[in-house]
Parts: C-alpha cells; structure tokens; sequence
C-alpha cells in the first residue's frame, strides 16, 4: 500500500507533481479495501452525502449522466472504520464511471490516486525517522535524499 516510486507515477490530475516526500507512520486500524466498483456502490450507500449541487456539471460532462450523486460521507464512515484503501484493482475496475447506487442516485471515484489510503481518524501517527524524497525526471524516479 502507498509505495514510492508507484505512489509518484499512479496520480490522478497531477498538475505536474514532480516530487513526494514519504514520511514514516505508526500505528494501525480499520481498514476498508476499494477493490471494485460494488465495494464502492457498498460504502456510498451505508454513507451517503448528497454532492449534486457541487459535483453535477463536471460529473455530467465525464460520464454523461444526469440524475442525483452521492460520495461517502466520511465524517460516519469514521464511526466503522480508521481508512479507506483504493487499491490498484478498485481504482482501474471503477475511477471515472458513474456507479448507480440505486434507481435514481450514482457516485463516482474522482480525485484520488491508485493505491492512495484516506485516513480517517488518527490512529497512525507521524514517528521519528527520516523522510524520504523523490523525484521524477522524464520517465525516471530517483530518490533524491
């Protein structure tokens, strides 16, 4: 899970990221896995938060859909679980789609990295240690310090 160099090339919308800093954690939780779309569908409708006022104009113009959208709602996500893990897999089978959630409401994964962990409570914490540095230059990563 978020390895460097793969967490420095996988980057959805990058924006010209040219560099990441891998800071040393502790700890451990309850982790969901995003590992398809249907785990996805599972965690928009046990948490919903209606997003459509927000997200309806760039949703429609990825997807073409038109219809009310729905994203986890973390902050009752947290009550279960300490993060959620989009895997490789979760991201390629389901990022970009409009997933129905049910008859009337559709989510999509938008805005996150392959193989990225949203935290959601504070049960890792930054340790005493080195930070590593990378860099990409063309089509090479190096580690820079």
């Amino acid at each position: 899970m978020g390895q460097i160099p793969a967490g420095l090339s996988l980057v959805e919308d990058s924006a010209g990221l040219e560099e990441a800093t891998v800071i040393p954690v502790s700890g451990t939780g309850r982790t969901l896995r995003i590992r398809s779309p249907e785990d996805w569908i599972a965690l928009c409708r046990a948490y919903p938060l209606e997003v459509t006022a927000s997200r309806r104009h760039n949703w429609f113009q990825t997807t073409g859909r038109i219809g009310r959208w729905v994203i986890p709602d973390w902050e009752q996500a947290a009550e279960r679980w300490d993060a959620v893990h989009l895997t490789v897999l979760g991201y390629l089978r389901s990022a970009g789609r409009a997933l129905a959630v049910d008859a009337g409401t559709a989510s999509v994964i938008a805005g996150w990295d392959p193989d990225s962990i949203l935290w959601l409570t504070d049960r890792v914490r930054e340790i005493e240690g080195p930070r590593q540095i990378w860099r990409r230059s063309a089509d090479q990563l190096f580690r820079a310090r």
